[in-house]
């Protein structure tokens, strides 16, 4: 994704096609970085998720998510998850990354980018309560891994972008059968679920 953006992101660009699963958290916040300001038209087909969807979508001006495509999310470096996961005594994780380091970069880039930390699902230390968000998740039990984030809470926590979930000929944005592969993955729906 990086060499694509460096090959191919011009000052003239005014909209981003995306189909990503994720990946690097400080990766993506380089690539998103060249994105600040621009208020980009962003169009996700296929899907949009994790580092995707944590860096990429709040710098939206418009944001249109095609019928049948989605947006995951399963938070991004916070607290409790650099507790969890303290892999060896100097805080690095496996392939050498610092989660502390990458931690303060998410924070620094949230700020300036007034990102609210219930898009990132951001928790404290010791805690399983997100910051800043409201509601009621559906399908969601101990199995969770991942949400579906659905029209509601996308424009809730995406308050400066223009937020468009296009539907079929049937009027459908995600049909049952796909939602119910979702849930076989153990993804649940925002259903209820909003920014605050």
């Amino acid at each position: 994704m990086t060499a694509c953006v460096e090959g191919r992101f011009a000052p003239t660009t005014t909209e981003l096609v995306l189909t990503s699963r994720g990946g690097s958290a400080d990766q993506a916040m380089r690539i998103a970085e060249r994105f600040e300001g621009r208020r980009l038209t962003m169009t996700v087909k296929g899907e949009c998720n994790s580092s995707c969807a944590n860096y990429f979508l709040p710098l939206a001006g418009r944001l249109i998510v095609e019928p049948g495509a989605v947006i995951v999310i399963h938070g991004g470096i916070d607290p409790s998850l650099i507790s969890r996961t303290q892999a060896s005594a100097n805080g690095m994780v496996e392939g050498g990354a610092d989660l502390e380091a990458i931690a303060e970069r998410q924070n620094v880039f949230m700020t300036r980018n007034r990102i609210n930390p219930g898009w990132l699902l951001y928790r404290e230390a010791g805690s399983t309560a997100v910051e800043r968000l409201d509601g009621a998740w559906a399908d969601f039990d101990a199995r969770t891994k991942a949400w579906l984030v659905e029209e509601t809470m996308a424009k809730s926590c995406l308050p400066d972008t223009v937020v468009e979930y296009r539907t079929d000929r049937r009027g459908e944005w995600l049909s049952e059968s796909r939602r119910s592969a979702l849930r076989r993955q153990n993804v649940a729906r925002s259903n209820t679920v909003v920014c605050n």
